[in-house]
């Protein structure tokens, strides 16, 4: 990687409208309460992404945004020093590929992209990903719904020249089972050398609410997990009314 390349993580995001976002929690949570807790997710990676980035000056930070604009969160962005850059068109491989290009564009070397589906990741994963990426062409944070939570290339060191690495991002069947299997096959398939970083979970359904409910506030809380604030404080008051006994 030369010297003056920085490591990169994108956030990818969209605007908080309701009956837009985290859709497959409803009817057990309403629209309003799928963006309450939406926006607790947001905050949490924002979070959790802005203070990695600031223990290392060779670090930096972008909010890819999709929709309309939002004080809130891009308040949040600014704050933590993580610049904001629209998506842009197409699919979600398009959308991929163009972030790590103006990643690349900025000066990066190592780029991780992360969603926001998953606040209980932690600063172990990002490291993780970033050293994987000191062997490998690329990451995988693979989650178990077949797809992943996260995606790390390191882009001065894939095969077949500047942009090799946007094939793992084509011809896959996005909101599919078979999304890591098939990116990791065009991955093989162009030469890139890829590794897994451990499993993790999305957050799409109300059971993963469930799920997400117990390993926060019960296992990860013991383990003294500080994480996920937001989002910790959203399923306590749910969980004190009653909203999540079912």
């Amino acid at each position: 990687m030369a010297e003056h390349a920085h490591d990169e993580i994108v956030i990818f995001a969209k605007a908080p409208v309701a009956g837009r976002v985290k859709t497959r929690l409803q009817p057990a949570l309403s629209e309003d309460e799928s963006v309450v807790l939406y926006r607790a997710f947001v905050a949490d990676v924002l979070e959790l992404v802005g203070g990695w980035t600031a223990q290392e000056e060779h670090r930096r930070a972008t909010l890819a945004w999709s929709g309309n604009d939002d004080a809130m969160t891009f308040q949040a962005a600014e704050c933590l020093d993580i610049q904001r850059v629209e998506q842009g068109e197409g699919d979600l491989g398009a959308r991929m590929r163009r972030a790590i290009e103006e990643a690349r564009a900025r000066g990066a070397g190592r780029v991780v992209i992360v969603g926001t589906d998953s606040p209980t990741l932690s600063e172990a994963h990002l490291d993780l990903a970033f050293d994987v990426l000191q062997r490998r062409d690329v990451v995988w944070g693979p989650s178990f719904d077949g797809g992943y939570y996260l995606v790390g290339v390191n882009t001065p060191s894939v095969s077949g020249g500047p942009g090799a690495e946007g094939v793992i991002f084509e011809g896959v069947a996005w909101s599919t089972e078979s999304v890591l299997a098939q990116s990791w096959e065009r991955a093989s398939e162009a030469g890139l050398l890829s590794d897994l970083l451990g499993f993790w979970y999305d957050v799409d359904t109300f059971e993963d609410v469930k799920t997400l409910e117990f390993h926060l506030l019960e296992y990860l809380q013991s383990q003294g997990f500080e994480g996920a604030r937001h989002t910790r404080e959203v399923l306590l008051t749910w969980r004190h009314s009653g909203r999540l006994a079912r």
